[in-house]
């Protein structure tokens, strides 16, 4: 089921990542959905996503993440957007691994509620300035 609003699925998609419940994560996602990651990699659809989430958590055990600093920088009835600061860890192969960066997301509203429609991932830090 979609969210109730596109703060409520910024926050539950997160917390359908930690616990690893893809099925619960996909509701939250546009079937067209489109991930830019901090990799280089383009994912796009539910099923890409869902495959690459499973084969990282097949790999990456103690998983963390965290996101913060959110600045929603538009708002209306059928969209909004987000950037923040995230940063995720865990083990691969024994060895410690994470990375941190800023995102961007796309929410649209559609007849049933909010979903993500796009996600942009890049290393560095977002520092928001003084206006």
């Amino acid at each position: 089921m979609a969210a109730k609003s596109a703060q409520a699925c910024a926050s539950e998609f997160t917390l359908c990542l930690v616990r690893r419940d893809i099925d619960a994560a996909l509701m939250l996602l546009t079937d067209n959905v489109v991930f830019f990651c901090s990799n280089g990699s383009v994912i796009i659809g539910k099923d890409a996503f869902a495959a690459t989430m499973t084969a990282n958590w097949k790999i990456v055990t103690d998983y963390e993440y965290s996101a913060v600093e959110s600045n929603w920088i538009a708002e209306s009835d059928t969209v909004a957007s987000v950037i923040y600061s995230f940063a995720w860890s865990g083990l691969a192969r024994g060895e410690k691994v994470g990375g941190s960066g800023r995102g961007t997301r796309v929410f649209s509203r559609d007849g049933s509620g909010w979903r993500i429609a796009h996600e942009h991932l890049s290393t560095g830090q977002w520092k928001p300035q003084a206006n």
